[in-house]
């Protein structure tokens, strides 16, 4: 990572790893941006549980990418990784968030007790807040697990800059590993990261 370069926190759902993401990894490369792929606590290599400190994990792991020299900073998550890279998109240093068929806080909840911290954490309050962060959302109209309507919602709620992309059938997953969406994600990051001042 060069100093004042571009990064990316690329975050992952509930029972997943750092490991499935390496694809899009390879492509934020090849487009010039660093990334910096995470375990969450108590999944993969991590130790731990899912506990209140995954929103802060998240929030440490851009005041390191900031702290070694990184320029603007991103953020990817899908389903609970993009309920956690919402939530961090008041970070300072953020520019810009892409959240894939984001979980909320109760859908956590209902689904996986563990998640209880993460009741008074609406995601509502913090993407209303009108602070210059792009936050782009995706989501697949055939998702069984988070129901479209809800990142419709939130992206109703959210300044500009924001995005929007419905994509028809797919499932919860599809479309992290959709090699177009992939392609779109990594281009709306870029013309928001790789911006000159």
């Amino acid at each position: 990572m060069g100093a004042g370069a571009p990064a990316v926190v690329v975050l992952h759902g509930h029972r997943s790893t750092r490991a499935n993401h390496g694809d899009f990894c390879t492509r934020l490369a090849a487009a010039g941006i660093s990334a910096l792929a995470l375990d969450l606590r108590g999944h993969g290599d991590s130790e731990g549980v899912t506990d209140a400190g995954m929103p802060g994990d998240v929030v440490a792991a851009l005041d390191a990418l900031h702290d070694r020299g990184a320029g603007p900073l991103g953020i990817r998550g899908s389903s609970l990784g993009g309920y956690l890279a919402l939530l961090a998109s008041t970070h300072p240093h953020v520019r810009a968030v892409a959240a894939l068929c984001p979980a909320n806080n109760l859908r956590l909840l209902t689904r996986y007790p563990q998640y209880e911290w993460a009741r008074h954490l609406p995601l509502v309050d913090t993407v209303v807040r009108d602070t210059g962060v792009a936050r782009g959302y995706w989501h697949a109209r055939g998702d069984e697990i988070v129901p479209w309507a809800q990142t419709m919602a939130l992206h109703q709620i959210t300044p500009h800059p924001k995005h929007l992309h419905v994509a028809m059938g797919g499932d919860h997953r599809s479309l992290q590993h959709d090699p177009q969406i992939q392609d779109q994600t990594v281009g709306w990051l870029a013309s928001h990261l790789l911006v000159s001042e």
